[in-house]
């Protein structure tokens, strides 16, 4: 890819955001590339029972809190060739985010975590989720400064061919291994125990392997690809459930990065339907890349 790309770096001060920085500074960005770094703060409470002097002494100090953030942030990522901006805005958060990756037209928006997983991920949320869940662009979820060696998703949906062909097209994936890990979705109640009827293993075992090709394929296929884009790629056919899957074989190759493409689910229909790429975000050791369809950019 020969274009520059449009950054959105969000930051809050924390060690997650430290991460995502020097993740970001440490990139080959294309030429021109615009990397605006982004602090959004919670707003004062309407209710504060603070003397008007007070009430301006807090505001001043938090203004000084947050402009010597941001330009620390903006030596850390300052390289020839990038065009730095910093902004800061008074805003929920997650909405402050998204609101501004749709009014620069973002490529990706890059953030960082604080390592909460489990049950309190799922059941209460986090600024990266609902990033991921609404940002018209993709999320790059950055746990680690690092960028050697990469998972990428392949189940052969059209998601996971964009996520793909980004891996494919961006230079900051340059020199990088990739490991194309297709899973296929066995579920629980058939891969758990043995099948006491010999028809009935049989046939289990004949499922199996048929998937397990038709997965074979798909990963060698998009291997191809990657390889005619100059990366090192190799292929891995896992079967179980996808998320899951993906996490170990991650854990397994050190990997810096999971690469998952996205429908964009979200809402009710989300925590009643799962997400693999919630899932792996919220269960990754590692930096999880969400890819999106550019058919869904704006939406």
């Amino acid at each position: 890819m020969s274009g520059s790309l449009k950054l959105l770096l969000a930051t809050d001060g924390s060690s997650g955001a430290e991460i995502a920085t020097r993740l970001v500074g440490g990139l080959s960005w294309p030429a021109g590339s615009v990397i605006e770094i982004l602090r959004v703060e919670e707003p004062f409470a309407s209710d504060m029972e603070l003397p008007p002097a007070a009430y301006e002494a807090l505001h001043a100090a938090i203004r000084k809190e947050i402009d010597a953030g941001l330009a620390a942030a903006r030596c850390a990522v300052t390289a020839p060739g990038r065009d730095i901006r910093t902004v800061s805005r008074f805003a929920r958060p997650a909405t402050g985010i998204v609101d501004e990756a749709k009014r620069t037209r973002a490529d990706l928006v890059v953030v960082g975590s604080r390592g909460r997983g489990g049950l309190a991920s799922l059941l209460l949320g986090s600024v990266a989720g609902e990033v991921i869940d609404h940002s018209p662009c993709a999320v790059l979820v950055a746990r680690s400064p690092r960028l050697d060696r990469i998972v990428v998703a392949d189940d052969g949906s059209l998601e996971a061919v964009a996520a793909r062909d980004l891996v494919a097209s961006w230079p900051i994936f340059a020199g990088v291994e990739a490991r194309v890990v297709s899973v296929a979705p066995v579920p629980a109640h058939l891969g758990v125990g043995p099948v006491g009827d010999a028809d009935a293993s049989q046939a289990y075992g004949a499922t199996i392997d048929a998937l397990r090709a038709r997965y074979e394929v798909i990963a060698r296929t998009s291997v191809s690809h990657l390889e005619r884009a100059g990366l090192k790629a190799r292929a891995e056919i896992r079967a179980g459930d996808p998320a899951r899957e993906l996490v170990d074989a991650a854990a397994e190759h050190r990997a810096d990065l999971i690469v998952v493409g996205s429908r964009g689910r979200s809402g009710l229909a989300r925590v009643l339907l799962g997400s693999i790429a919630r899932n792996v975000v919220t269960s990754a050791h590692c930096s999880v890349l969400v890819v999106r369809r550019s058919v869904e950019r704006g939406g």
